[in-house]
């Protein structure tokens, strides 16, 4: 396994990228793998899903309450994704990065956006975010693998796909990109970016540094 230096401030990963490109599983797979990164669980209007959890998967609201939870500013984000709404609260990102929890997230392109402006609005959190674009390698790999799910109409695949048009053109916006592979390979660069952004010198807090240079710690 690999491991990131210790002492380094908290980061948020955004993964993002068109529905069917995996990006769910890579953040879990990321969060399975590395006990000191947790997953935000973000709210969303629309049903659970097959064995999906309320608290687990996302916290699933009716329409008043997230209505509610919109008028007293508690979202960071939100957004209308085909029929349902989603949105992150402030106080699942903000409170836990101040304590340099490590953050994984997996949005819509139109929720990175909206991250990256409260973030920079956000002078404490400026630094903080990275994002990763995971691009499929085409079209009809893609329109594939939505096909293989089963979980959507005819009618909502080819709506899925028109958003994904609008999604990869926004790839250059990101820090990151992968071009999907394999399973393994998808997750072995996502891990590796993770890795590269925890050892920034910028996010190594000072007393950490100081100490390396004496030999009395070690960062790794």
């Amino acid at each position: 396994m690999i491991s990131a230096p210790k002492g380094s401030r908290g980061l948020l990963l955004i993964v993002a990228g068109p529905t069917g490109t995996g990006k769910t599983t890579l953040s879990e797979r990321l969060v399975a793998h590395h006990p000191e990164i947790e997953r935000i669980v973000t709210c969303t209007t629309r049903p659970p899903r097959g064995t999906e959890r309320n608290g687990v998967d996302y916290f699933f609201l009716e329409n008043p309450d997230f209505d509610a939870a919109l008028a007293k500013g508690e979202f960071l984000e939100w957004a209308q994704v085909h029929a349902w709404r989603y949105g992150t609260r402030k106080g699942a990102v903000f409170d836990r990065l101040i304590h340099d929890t490590d953050l994984v997230l997996n949005v819509d392109v139109q929720g990175v956006k909206a991250y990256r402006k409260a973030f920079a609005e956000h002078p404490a959190m400026r630094d903080r975010l990275v994002t990763v674009f995971i691009m499929p390698p085409d079209l009809q790999t893609l329109h594939d693998r939505l096909v293989g799910r089963g979980q959507d109409t005819p009618e909502q695949i080819q709506r899925r796909l028109n958003t994904a048009l609008y999604e990869i053109e926004q790839w250059a916006d990101f820090d990151y990109c992968i071009v999907t592979g394999s399973k393994d390979q998808d997750y072995g660069r996502l891990e590796a970016i993770w890795t590269a952004e925890k050892c920034r010198v910028s996010r190594i807090s000072a007393p950490i540094l100081a100490q390396a240079k004496t030999g009395t710690c070690r960062l790794v």
